[in-house]
């Protein structure tokens, strides 16, 4: 098993609470749960280094030396006091390290832009000898410290000799609080530790498309230091990567700038995918949280693509990246004062690449469109309106194995239009014919929806400890036009729960106008804009029946029947 596998098999080892209901414990200032799968991870990593660094030793003593006399390995100077020898980084013979400080991070980083490995004496000495590094750092060492993490995949491996020497503790003392750190959530890939170097080797390929390529590298590698504190890690890590920065010597405005990003980190990802993007109270909410700077917006953008891609495919999906893309474009308009973007193809009504011919049912017909955007499909449903006729649209994706991941419903003269993006749940692309037949017989009656959808459930049921409760919570503040407010739930994701969390819905008098569904491993996040249809807000004693409802539904049991 290689190093990266443990870390994965870290990462594996996620945090439940206790059975008891007493949560969590603490030992030794590290996050309850956590401490035996660390410790395991711990001791596997370092097995896995030492066999790596005996093999690579091995490999290298068998290469056959050419005939004749002795060659001396040539030393090619890479930086001050640092050389090539052979495949291998060392120091020069006349560097001294007890009185150079910046000679660690200089050799770390001619070894990650030479695509090479220090020596493990080289290693041993500098543990040994090195001083104390000054604070704030000087500018030579802060300048190798990003030349080290802007050489991108080449850095991991040496910020892991780093590492097991206990040198980045060194350089950055908070870092022992995330080692080997087991994440909480199953997408992730990696411990917490290794997620924030592969976030800054990603960082590392985006640096071009920022003015501050510094801060986002610096941003990327601590963006989730505050994991190794209880508490929202956002939140706690601010102040964290405030301290950090600081001792790194960057200015007040720049270490400000650092603790923004480690904040608002998960601000796009989570607005672009569980908000209404089209909405101009979610464009201005954005904007009002980054202090209306487009610099923040342009490092947090590259911060959320590196973040995602060190996390895993399901967490950065091409269709999160491009709703990412066009929430920052249309915030980009807003701050700067030119015209909104052209609506992107998702969730607005296009000419379908294919389509069904329109099936008569009372009050109008049903008209199904397809086609192809960003990771999967956009259908677009047209039928008479009536209560529930998202909650029926979205059973019938279920039903014919789509999982949607957004909706938006308008209605117009009596006529609702309803726009999903799917994907196929086993890559089978949708039909238009069928799910128009099945629209048309689930509004006439004689598909029993609900019915169809339980069976369907406990064909495909996969039993599991949930790691928490479901929850639902309310975000009135951050919605405008004809919705009057937000309601979020999150949940274990089961076969049709949208359709049951949609009928919940209207089964209490609200109107769904449009829905944001995230779906990470076996959880569900999903938003829900509502109306009512009496033009009023959603009063307290309304606002307990729809959580009453919703929570039943989330525990598993039946939504209530729609009424045609």
């Amino acid at each position: 098993m290689h190093r990266e596998d443990l870390e994965r098999v870290g990462g594996e080892q996620q945090v439940r609470p206790s059975r008891s209901g007493g949560g969590t414990q603490q030992q030794s200032g590290v996050p309850g749960g956590t401490r035996v799968p660390r410790e395991v991870s711990l001791a596997g990593r370092r097995l896995a280094f030492v066999a790596d660094e005996t093999w690579r030793r091995v490999e290298a003593s068998l290469v056959r030396r050419p005939r004749g006399r002795y060659r001396r390995v040539r030393r090619e100077p890479l930086a001050e006091g640092v050389v090539r020898q052979g495949d291998e980084v060392v120091l020069a013979r006349d560097a001294r390290p007890a009185g150079d400080p910046g000679l660690l991070l200089r050799a770390a980083a001619a070894a990650a832009r030479a695509d090479l490995l220090l020596s493990p004496y080289t290693l041993k000495v500098l543990a040994v000898h090195s001083p104390p590094m000054p604070e704030p750092w000087p500018p030579e060492v802060r300048w190798s410290f990003l030349r080290l993490l802007a050489s991108g995949r080449p850095a991991v491996a040496v910020l892991e000799q780093l590492d097991q020497e206990g040198l980045l503790s060194r350089l950055i003392p908070e870092w022992d609080r995330v080692r080997s750190m087991p994440q909480r959530h199953p997408w992730h890939r990696y411990t917490v530790d290794r997620h924030l170097v592969e976030a800054a080797a990603a960082a590392a390929e985006l640096t071009r498309d920022v003015d501050r390529p510094d801060l986002l590298l610096v941003a990327a590698l601590v963006h989730d230091i505050g994991k190794g504190w209880p508490g929202d890690h956002s939140e706690v890590g601010e102040p964290i990567a405030a301290e950090i920065g600081t001792r790194m010597g960057f200015s007040e405005a720049d270490v400000a700038t650092l603790a923004v990003l480690v904040r608002h980190h998960l601000l796009l990802p989570d607005t672009a995918t569980r908000r209404d993007i089209d909405d101009p109270a979610t464009i201005d909410r954005v904007a009002a949280t980054i202090g209306s700077d487009t610099a923040v917006l342009q490092l947090l953008h590259a911060l959320a693509q590196a973040d995602g891609a060190a996390t895993s495919t399901s967490a950065w999906s091409p269709w999160k990246a491009h709703l990412v893309a066009a929430l920052v474009a249309r915030v980009q308009a807003k701050l700067g004062g030119g015209p909104m973007p052209e609506p992107e193809p998702v969730l607005h009504p296009t000419t379908p690449q294919v389509s069904a011919p329109p099936l008569d049912v009372a009050g109008g017909a049903v008209t199904v469109g397809i086609e192809d955007v960003a990771d999967g499909q956009q259908v677009t449903i047209g039928a008479p309106d009536r209560s529930g006729l998202l909650s029926t649209c979205a059973g019938v994706l279920a039903l014919n194995q789509l999982d949607v991941r957004a909706a938006k419903m308008t209605v117009e003269d009596g006529y609702g239009t309803g726009v999903f993006a799917v994907r196929p749940r086993f890559g089978r692309a949708p039909v238009p014919e069928i799910l128009a037949d099945a629209v048309r017989a689930a509004l006439e009656g004689t598909l029993p929806l609900a019915e169809r959808l339980r069976q369907r459930e406990a064909d495909y049921r996969q039993d599991g400890v949930r790691s928490s409760p479901p929850r639902v919570s309310w975000h009135n503040g951050e919605v405008s036009g004809a919705a009057t407010g937000i309601v979020e739930v999150r949940a274990g994701d089961r076969a049709g729960l949208l359709y049951r969390l949609t009928a919940a819905i209207t089964g209490e008098g609200l109107d769904v106008t449009s829905a944001r569904i995230e779906t990470l491993g076996g959880d569900a996040v999903d938003s829900f804009y509502v109306c009512n249809p009496s033009g009023e807000a959603v009063d307290a004693e309304q606002r307990e029946r729809v959580e009453a409802a919703l929570l039943a539904v989330t525990r598993g049991q039946a939504a209530p029947e729609l009424h045609r």
